[in-house]
């Protein structure tokens, strides 16, 4: 009796074989035992590249982040346009403590720790801290996430890229992060937080989101409790926290007398802006929730 197996491993030799038959009648000047003897070439050339990159990962491990930083901005330094300015945004991500370069106690930060944080980690930081703008946020993470390409690519992946997880979120809708970060950098808090909520979440009418009460919301799990979860980043409850204030319950958007925001009352504010920054006149926050 032939077991499956060795029917199924006779199948892929013949599959092989016919391929190696296809790539020999295409490329005339190649015969068999020479594409080989190629192809072990490589597969050597490619195990001994590994090892080294191995070693390689292995003898930074130790290596302080800072040291890492300071040779980007080094490099940095031959670029007459942006190196300046590019140079005093890091500092400041250090000096904000956005980057960290040591521990709680004080301990440097080597790449092997550095490697092990979420690679979303200092963007997301960015994004909470209420020390700056949105414009100035933003234009400090698209600086952060250059730095870490250069540095995941100068350790050959050791370091993981960072990754945005808002500009991933935008890539399916109609309105650019660009577009979006412009308009909420016109904004007030109240109008911020809602626009994220939309952006950033599910297909919601404006009824359904000035409905969010104070008890809706997940803040350890970052979730707010619609008709479904809804999960956001930890920016948008950072916002909620500082608009809330001390309230621990009732509507997250209350007006007089903790009764609800009326819809007219963002919705004007939302129709300013849009007149202000030459959007179409009919903007609603509706049109943020739309998918191209």
């Amino acid at each position: 009796m032939v077991h499956k197996g060795t029917l199924e491993h006779q199948d892929g030799k013949q599959a092989y074989d016919q391929l190696i038959m296809c790539c020999l009648s295409i490329d005339s000047q190649q015969d068999e035992k020479k594409l080989f003897s190629l192809k072990s070439q490589f597969l050597n050339s490619f195990q001994n590249l590994h090892t080294q990159v191995a070693a390689f990962k292995e003898h930074i491990a130790g290596a302080p982040l800072s040291a890492l930083i300071l040779l980007w901005g080094e490099l940095l330094c031959e670029d007459k346009v942006f190196g300046n300015r590019y140079l005093q945004m890091m500092r400041e991500l250090i000096e904000a403590n956005l980057l960290l370069l040591t521990s709680d106690k004080k301990k440097t930060i080597p790449l092997y720790d550095f490697s092990l944080q979420d690679p979303s980690l200092v963007i997301d930081n960015i994004r909470c801290y209420g020390g700056w703008n949105v414009s100035k946020r933003e234009d400090h993470i698209l600086l952060y996430k250059t730095f870490s390409e250069w540095l995941s690519k100068e350790t050959f992946g050791y370091v993981p890229e960072a990754c945005d997880l808002d500009r991933h979120l935008a890539q399916k809708r109609q309105i650019s992060f660009e577009t979006y970060i412009e308009i909420l950098s016109h904004m007030d808090l109240r109008e911020q937080i809602l626009a994220k909520m939309f952006y950033l979440g599910g297909n919601r009418a404006l009824e359904e989101v000035l409905s969010v009460k104070i008890e809706d919301i997940d803040f350890p799990r970052s979730l707010i409790h619609f008709s479904d979860d809804v999960s956001y980043p930890r920016h948008l409850f950072e916002d909620i926290k500082k608009y809330i204030q001390s309230r621990k319950k009732g509507y997250v958007f209350a007006g007089r007398e903790q009764e609800r925001v009326s819809t007219s009352t963002p919705f004007r504010s939302l129709k300013k802006i849009a007149s202000e920054l030459h959007l179409d006149p009919e903007f609603t926050f509706k049109d943020f929730t739309k998918n191209v």
